[in-house]
């Protein structure tokens, strides 16, 4: 071959890459489109509007939570002064059932309303409440006879019982 045709076959000749000089060496990756800048910038505003979303929802958050605290606190104040007021009636009322119930001023009443002095008092004997009593013994009503032959009958009356009780309980 002549200079003149080694140079021409030269420029004809694709280029091999240094790959495919070497035997055995793997293939080089299949192709692929790189995306444009217009196909990036949906996905770039979104990431970039994200963390603002998330300060708005965060504040928002806040306010909401900062409002119910307020209302829980006016109404907590509301009911102190229901209860304060409540307390007050309260001890009113204490104090007048205090003064009601003086001795002096039961005195005063019963002689006002026409009682008197009792002359002589009797103390009550002590019953302890956990000793059962004995059953008091009872006699039974006699049965009542019913007239099968007198066309006027006079009603009877039943006799009445009283238990009998030991002395010395």
């Amino acid at each position: 071959m002549t200079p003149s045709e080694s140079a021409a076959a030269r420029r004809t000749a694709p280029a091999r890459s240094p790959r495919e000089a070497r035997p055995g060496a793997a293939p080089p990756p299949p192709l692929r489109v790189v995306p444009t800048g217009r196909q990036r910038a949906p996905r770039r505003r979104l990431l970039a509007l994200l963390p603002v979303v998330v300060v708005i929802g965060a504040l928002l958050v806040v306010v909401v939570g900062q409002a119910l605290l307020a209302s829980g606190q006016v109404r907590l104040a509301g009911i102190q002064q229901k209860l304060n007021v409540a307390q007050g009636v309260h001890r009113q009322i204490e104090l007048q059932v205090s003064q009601l119930e003086t001795p002096s001023r039961i005195v005063h009443d019963a002689l006002g309303a026409g009682m008197v002095h009792p002359t002589k008092v009797n103390q009550l004997p002590y019953v302890s409440l956990y000793t059962p009593l004995p059953t008091p013994a009872v006699t039974p009503v006699p049965a009542a006879t019913t007239p099968t032959t007198a066309a006027t009958t006079t009603p009877t009356t039943a006799a009445t019982t009283t238990p009998t009780t030991t002395a010395g309980q």
